[in-house]
């Protein structure tokens, strides 16, 4: 089945028509678009991204044996000339479909009914709480001494005569003197050695392996959940840029372009650069330049206050006016659109 793709002059600037040769018109219009070998391959609403989205037409039509899907502004500003697959699921169809480089291209503000609606921005995890050492055991109690008793003496008296009481005396101190030169001292009592008690040596918890920073980690990543997981716009063009870096473009685009719709200016500025015609590289990750969409981006950048766009987008502008003296009807409309 052949597609065929041309300007809809019924609507105005940046409308196409989608032929479907010999398709009946279904009810349920829905369509998709795929670019093959791309990270953000599926055509959404705000561009290319990683999720699929079903899209609907500005308006379906039966003429004669074909089906005609007219789509708006919004949708073919994103689209290159190249290869692409159109999916129709409601009849299951999956065709080829070469974009051709003559449609027009509106790249002016949008009406605002036609603005697209944000995603819901899912909250980071919280990191998880490591779990409290256990509490080393109490030291044994010392096992209780036992006290080494001393009888007690007992004194006795009697009441004898007073000659008797001399004589005990007298035989006393006899004897007592004679012990005092012959007796030998008694051996001191042995002094028990006192009871240690070893002191327990305390559990120490495990060590913990630091984690590493989340701009590390979001290298591994794919898209969606780099997106859920930062902690705000100025995160994701971090990561933009360290993904820039290493070549990886197409990631690098789509996260951009997530970051400005955030409200990060410096994020414009970046996808303004990638269009501009001034010191453009080719397939970083575009094929050609868009001086066009460079304005745009760089005016809503400045709008948003970065101060960095304003000396590249001065030099767009002297650009563009010197394509325009030379006859560049683009050049002139783009002028008229984003600096007057």
């Amino acid at each position: 089945m052949m597609l065929r793709v041309e300007n809809e002059r019924r609507f105005s600037l940046g409308h196409a028509r989608i032929t479907l040769a010999g398709v009946q018109a279904p009810s349920d219009g829905g369509f998709r678009i795929v670019r093959e070998g791309y990270a953000a391959a599926n055509l959404g609403r705000r561009g290319w991204q990683v999720q699929e989205e079903k899209l609907s037409p500005v308006e379906i039509r039966q003429e004669g044996a074909d089906t005609v899907l007219v789509i708006g502004p919004r949708l073919t500003r994103h689209l290159e000339p190249g290869p692409l697959v159109f999916l129709l699921p409601a009849t299951g169809l999956e065709a080829s479909l070469f974009w051709p480089d003559d449609i027009d291209v509106f790249d002016g503000d949008l009406p605002p009914e036609t603005v697209m609606p944000r995603e819901p921005e899912t909250a980071p995890k919280p990191p998880p709480v490591a779990a409290a050492p256990p509490a080393p055991a109490p030291s044994p109690a010392p096992p209780p001494r036992e006290d080494i008793g001393v009888p007690a003496r007992q004194e006795g008296t009697s009441r004898m005569p007073l000659f008797a009481g001399i004589g005990l005396l007298l035989l006393v101190a006899i004897g007592g003197a004679t012990w005092w030169f012959t007796a030998s001292p008694p051996a001191p009592l042995p002094v028990p050695a006192p009871v240690v008690t070893p002191t327990p040596t305390p559990t120490l918890p495990a060590p913990i392996a630091a984690e590493r920073p989340w701009l590390e980690r979001s290298d591994g990543m794919n898209l969606r959940d780099l997106v859920q997981s930062a902690s705000d716009a100025a995160a994701i063009h971090t990561a933009a840029l360290r993904r820039q870096a290493a070549g990886r473009h197409d990631d690098a685009l789509v996260l951009f372009e997530e970051a400005g719709e955030r409200g990060h200016a410096p994020a414009l500025t970046a996808v303004a650069r990638l269009y501009d015609p001034i010191g453009f590289v080719a397939g970083r990750p575009f094929r050609a330049p868009d001086p066009r969409a460079a304005a745009r981006y760089y005016r809503d950048a400045v709008q948003k206050g970065d101060a960095a766009a304003q000396a590249p987008r001065a030099a767009l502008k002297t650009w563009l006016e010197e394509q325009a003296r030379a006859g560049n009807g683009t050049a002139e409309t783009a002028l008229k659109e984003f600096w007057q």
